[in-house]
């Protein structure tokens, strides 16, 4: 890749001196503005329509300014003082930033793949793993892979009220270069339900109870919901049936009234309601409630497409975590039998659902989200839909459409290349070489820059 840097600076200034971070900079100097011009040979600016040849993205800071056609080299009305780089992807496939709406940031399958094989149904306390600063540094490892694998932004729903949260904040504050992460805090879960880690010997105590994302009967859900929005939670996730990584079954785990109680309460503090859901009974009853994504929906019915389908419910399918299972080590597990004998996904996507990109991420390894394209297209979705899936459909369900998942003058510069098009083997995306996130660039001819900031100090 020729990488082609001109510094159109008044008084010849290095570009190294103006990357410096503003702590090196004298009190009240505002920086330059940084222009980047990127030649791409094909470029997916807006996926569900045709793709275009030989045009420039030009960024200017964090956002792109416009669309070009041609491979422009200047931009005729920047800034006294600009910096401008010309970065050539022009044998490269350009397409936004991908999105996974269902990661789990903080581990890897290792312990819960554990508890399945030996039919433990909670998870060992003090000491397990992934919680508080050694989530942190999962955490924090975790996210670049996932920015290594071309997602510019995730959703993680499920991890503490910690180590998720500093990464997020970290990554918000520039200190770090990583995906941009909406988080749930912990996952809203009953007593003995799937997704409760309270250990057995502080069940009755109701802050712990309440931290841990547990309560039974509407009064403790809605305080448990208002507990991971004061934590500054982003996205309320719910375990509504039971789940094959906690042995805890397929079936039903909250009453009518409690997954009310989460989604209002939710909705009523201005975040969205994730379920977990496999029963068709509590798909159903989430999507009455308003409930805006079913996650996983392995047993969906024709009725409750039909219900999402009216009310825009999204699906969110994380073929992943079941085809292949990374939780079970065996032989044709149920996971597997379970989805190719309800074919959700397929009748989902032929009904016209609303599905958006999501992995399950962290039940498996981390980085290797771009199965997930494989499994779509391999159960009948159009690479271009898949595409879609992951860009335009879950900027949508996020609520960051204004900002994000198309490439288009005024929406914050993420995006990503490939050697080779993806619309005729999506395989490509699983080998993404360049990443750039909010205008800066993450990948590089297949190699991560530097995940820190380390501003000077001033004196």
């Amino acid at each position: 890749m020729r990488v082609l840097l001109t510094a159109v600076l008044l008084c010849l200034l290095s570009a190294a001196v103006l990357a410096q971070p503003a702590g090196g900079r004298p009190p009240g100097q505002t920086p330059p503005d940084r222009y980047l011009l990127i030649h791409a040979g094909t470029l997916l600016a807006v996926p569900g329509t045709r793709p275009q040849t030989k045009m420039t993205v030009v960024i200017r800071n964090d956002r792109i300014a416009a669309i070009e056609n041609g491979h422009v080299t200047a931009v005729a009305d920047a800034t006294p003082g600009a910096v401008l780089q010309v970065i050539d992807l022009s044998d490269r496939f350009v397409l936004p930033g991908l999105m996974d709406a269902h990661v789990h940031l903080w581990d890897e399958p290792s312990f819960s793949r554990h508890r399945a094989e030996r039919g433990d149904r909670h998870p060992s306390w003090p000491g397990k793993p992934g919680t508080g600063a050694e989530g942190a540094v999962n955490a924090m490892i975790y996210a670049r892979r996932n920015l290594a694998a071309g997602f510019t932004t995730v959703r993680d729903l499920g991890s503490d009220d910690q180590s998720v949260f500093a990464v997020r904040n970290a990554i918000n504050a520039g200190r770090m270069i990583g995906p941009r992460i909406l988080l749930a805090g912990s996952a809203i879960a009953v007593t003995g339900g799937h997704g409760d880690t309270t250990p057995m010997d502080r069940t009755g105590d109701g802050a712990t109870r309440i931290a841990d994302g547990t309560c039974d009967g509407p009064m403790e859900c809605r305080k448990a919901v208002r507990y991971q929005y004061k934590l500054g939670a982003d996205v309320i996730k719910f375990t509504s049936t039971g789940g094959f990584g906690s042995n805890t079954g397929l079936e039903p785990q909250l009453f009518p009234d409690e997954i009310q109680a989460i989604v209002a309460t939710a909705h009523l503090v201005g975040l969205k309601a994730a379920a977990h859901a496999y029963s068709p009974v509590a798909i159903k009853e989430a999507v009455r409630a308003g409930v805006d994504s079913i996650e996983h929906g392995f047993l969906l019915d024709d009725e409750g497409i039909a219900m999402m389908k009216k009310a825009g419910t999204f699906l969110v399918p994380t073929l992943s975590a079941s085809y292949p299972p990374p939780v079970f080590r065996i032989p044709d597990p149920p996971s597997v039998r379970l989805r190719n004998e309800y074919r959700a996904f397929e009748r989902a996507y032929a009904a016209g659902l609303k599905i958006a990109f999501g992995t399950d991420a962290g039940t498996f390894a981390h980085g290797d989200n771009a199965k997930e394209f494989e499994l779509m297209v391999g159960f009948g979705m159009t690479p271009m839909d898949a595409i879609r899936s992951a860009t335009v459909m879950t900027a949508e369900l996020f609520g960051i459409s204004a900002e994000a998942g198309t490439l288009e003058p005024g929406k914050i510069a993420d995006l990503v290349a490939v050697k080779g098009d993806p619309l005729a083997s999506i395989a490509v995306l699983r080998r993404i070489d360049f990443v750039m996130k909010s205008g800066h660039i993450a990948k590089q001819d297949g190699r991560m820059t530097e995940p820190f900031n380390y501003p000077a100090v001033v004196e």
